[in-house]
């Protein structure tokens, strides 16, 4: 199991800058408003001083799978499409199990600030992070498969596809979540709400990165690239 931190460095903050006027509907070079570049200034710096992004991981093996399933070493992961993707690869199997989260504190500020566009700022800034913090941690892992010449899929959350919410159990009692500040509830909803679980594949060969191959549902707003690069 390991822990990874995103390291908010200058490099990264105008990063994170520039994706989140992306998101906020502003092309590349375009000034923002006062007002809203005002709040973003203020959630940067917050940011910045403030916010530790964090992840843990873990790689554990593929015993087996069904038409329905993957069994692990941590227990059975629901899922016909993840399934799926398994039986495609070819030699030995893993699983790897992340949790991420950036926190709660701009979460935080954005609650106690009534302002329409502090709230819209605040909580694209934290979207932004969150999907920076989750392409973090898969870069760290991806690390150790590529020093093993291993291929790896997109990451496939609980929710989303055909994998039932309460594939979150899997997840939570593989990882210690708890090192991180990320808890789950009765519904399997995590807290702070800015954070991510996942699975992922890692094998000697994984042709097919993504479920959506399989989806016919060819305009879902989620859907991915369906081949490996």
């Amino acid at each position: 199991m390991e822990i990874f931190e995103l390291k908010l460095n200058r490099k990264r903050i105008q990063i994170l800058r520039d994706r989140t006027l992306c998101r906020l509907g502003y092309n590349t070079g375009e000034t923002p408003d006062s007002k809203i570049e005002e709040a973003l200034d203020r959630a940067l710096e917050i940011t910045k001083k403030h916010v530790k992004p964090k992840g843990i991981f873990k790689i554990l093996q593929v015993y087996g799978t069904t038409e329905e399933d993957v069994q692990t070493e941590a227990g059975i992961i629901e899922s016909t499409m993840f399934a799926r993707l398994v039986r495609m690869c070819k030699g030995d199997s893993s699983v790897v199990f992340m949790v991420t989260t950036i926190g709660d504190t701009l979460q935080k500020c954005r609650e106690s600030d009534s302002s329409t566009h502090c709230q819209l700022v605040f909580d694209a800034v934290e979207s932004e992070l969150t999907e920076m913090l989750a392409d973090g941690i898969e870069e760290s892992w991806r690390r150790h498969a590529d020093n093993s010449c291993l291929q790896y899929s997109s990451r496939f959350s609980p929710g989303y596809c055909d994998m039932d919410l309460k594939q979150q159990h899997i997840i939570f009692n593989t990882l210690d979540a708890a090192r991180i500040g990320v808890s789950l509830n009765p519904y399997c909803v995590m807290s702070p709400g800015k954070s991510i679980s996942s699975f992922a594949i890692i094998a000697s060969e994984v042709p097919v990165q993504t479920a959506c191959v399989f989806c016919p549902k060819s305009s879902c707003p989620w859907r991915r690239s369906l081949l490996q690069d």
